[in-house]
């Protein structure tokens, strides 16, 4: 889990490239005990940006999730009060695997296309190359 404020994390959020801009459809986040960097599925080597993490320290972890579904995370986080911490969780408590957003008592989800962090019968699926 990651825990920053809410404005840091929209306005990391807020650097992602548009999805017509990106060949694969996805946005990549890593955290690393001390803040979530961001990339993309198309050059995930290369950082856009990135946010300190506060709070809480727990083990890293890796997602990439849907570019699509990027506009609703962000109107939802709009709602929510700048200020307050948020928990960013990769969840694979069953398949398919979600980025969670916990907020005083409010739960956002991301769909995520891939989780190399998540137990191996927990990720989702990889497209077929066929």
């Amino acid at each position: 889990m990651a825990q920053m404020r809410i404005g840091d994390l929209y306005g990391l959020l807020s650097r992602a490239p548009r999805r017509r801009d990106l060949e694969q459809d996805g946005i990549r986040l890593v955290y690393d005990g001390t803040a979530v960097h961001l990339s993309t599925a198309d050059d995930p080597g290369a950082v856009i940006a990135w946010a300190s993490t506060c709070g809480f320290v727990t083990g890293p972890w890796e997602v990439t999730a849907y570019s699509a579904s990027l506009a609703s995370v962000r109107a939802w986080m709009r709602m929510l009060d700048r200020e307050d911490l948020i928990d960013l969780t990769p969840v694979w408590a069953s398949t398919p695997v979600v980025l969670a957003f916990a907020t005083g008592g409010q739960v956002g989800a991301w769909p995520v296309i891939a989780c190399p962090t998540a137990p191996a019968a927990r990720r989702p699926a990889s497209p077929s190359t066929s």
